[in-house]
């Protein structure tokens, strides 16, 4: 019998619902490929990662928290292989002891998994770039309580400096997850990760101006990969030549011209494209820097304006899942919240994508961490919330009237 379009009802948990979005095969290879509980006899690789999802989505701030919460949902764990509740002590030797890299590998496998369902041209950046060659990057800081990863800045007159975790991070600006992630101390500088990123042949990175590095630049000039990014106030270079740009509205300058600087000792020169800019709404003088050559000026402009995509994810993630209080003080434990709360992310990206952003993403998270335990379809509900609540209440408004009629 075919279910009626409002029939919301599901066989699965919403917790169940979510960690089905998770492959069992992803889950067997990552634990086989990084051998994670070759020494766990009590607490293996999927329980420690569906703990801490739990802890991480539903904001739990201590251990003996989840624990103890995580027993009201432990009938809908035990599809997914779990047979008995950890002690606290346990998991937060887990937390110590098993390494990151096992959440991590499951991250990017994951997003390996879903990445041609996460694409989407829904970003204005002209018609002469496709979104799918731009990769945006930059980095967040994660303010620790204890001086785990070694903090930014100088040392405190009184106390102690606190630690602080910096998330390089990688995203292409079709998909809107990262593809590339590093996490380094907060005392990290920004051209460390020029070292290990990953830029494809052909792609265009765009970045802040806090990541220049010249020798890279000439780098990838010469190997058929591009960047745009801001000038630096002190950079030292000569003017070329001079492009007509009386045809591009707040253009000011469209150059290309030579930076110099010393590598090793050595006086070196490299060629780019120097592109000034007036925003339009602050008045605002903007220079960038490119070796877009054949590119409109303006194109230029608006590639870099869409770097901001990149700070609305990092505020995604920081307002939606658990990184303010971390469950554990080890480096180790703290990278795995971390990971978690990205694969939370990709997660519910995925979902955001599928009910065609009908509901926002902050209530959607909000939803679910909430009702855990609830048999409701979750994806049902969200693209049509209103008619669940209709449906609800004309349903109890019925029983109501059946109680009444029988109880005359």
């Amino acid at each position: 019998m075919k279910q009626s379009k409002d029939n919301f009802s599901s066989g699965h948990t919403i917790i169940a619902q979510l960690l089905s979005l998770i492959p069992k095969e992803i889950f067997k290879e990552v634990i086989e490929q990084e051998g994670s509980d070759r020494y766990y006899k009590k607490l293996k690789s999927t329980d420690h990662f569906i703990y801490m999802f739990y802890a991480v989505l539903t904001r739990n701030g201590s251990l003996r928290e989840v624990c103890k919460n995580i027993s009201f949902i432990a009938k809908s764990l035990i599809p997914f292989g779990i047979k008995q509740l950890p002690a606290r002590s346990t998991l937060s030797d887990a937390n110590r002891k098993r390494s990151h890299t096992f959440f991590q590998q499951l991250y990017l496998r994951l997003y390996v998994h879903y990445r041609i369902s996460l694409k989407g041209n829904w970003l204005d950046i002209g018609g002469e770039v496709d979104p799918e060659k731009v990769e945006v990057f930059d980095s967040t800081t994660i303010t620790l309580f204890k001086a785990v990863l070694k903090g930014a800045g100088r040392n405190p007159l009184e106390g102690k400096k606190k630690g602080g975790a910096k998330v390089f991070t990688q995203m292409n600006l079709a998909e809107g997850v990262p593809n590339f992630i590093c996490i380094r101390s907060a005392a990290t500088n920004e051209n460390v990760f020029l070292k290990v990123m990953q830029l494809q042949e052909f792609s265009i990175a765009v970045f802040d101006k806090g990541y220049n590095r010249y020798s890279c630049f000439e780098k990838w000039s010469r190997s058929n990969r591009y960047f745009v990014t801001r000038k630096k106030d002190n950079a030292r270079y000569e003017v070329i030549r001079d492009f007509d740009c009386s045809h591009a509205p707040d253009v000011e300058k469209d150059q290309v011209i030579q930076l110099k600087y010393r590598e090793n000792g050595v006086s070196r020169t490299v060629e780019v494209r120097l592109v000034s800019y007036i925003d339009p709404q602050s008045g605002e003088r903007l220079e960038f820097i490119s070796n877009l050559m054949g590119h409109e000026a303006l194109t230029i402009a608006q590639l870099y304006k869409n770097r901001w995509i990149i700070e609305v994810l990092f505020k995604q993630i920081k307002q939606n899942f658990e990184l303010k209080y971390f469950l554990s003080d080890s480096e180790n434990g703290i990278k795995i919240q971390i990971w978690v709360a990205l694969i939370l992310n990709l997660l519910f990206t995925v979902l955001h994508k599928r009910i065609k952003e009908a509901e926002d993403f902050s209530t959607m998270v909000m939803v679910a961490a909430k009702n855990l335990c609830s048999y409701v379809s979750l994806e049902k509900f969200l693209l049509n919330s209103e008619a669940y609540s209709k449906r609800i209440f004309q349903t109890e408004l019925n029983k109501t009237q059946t109680e009444l009629l029988f109880s005359g």
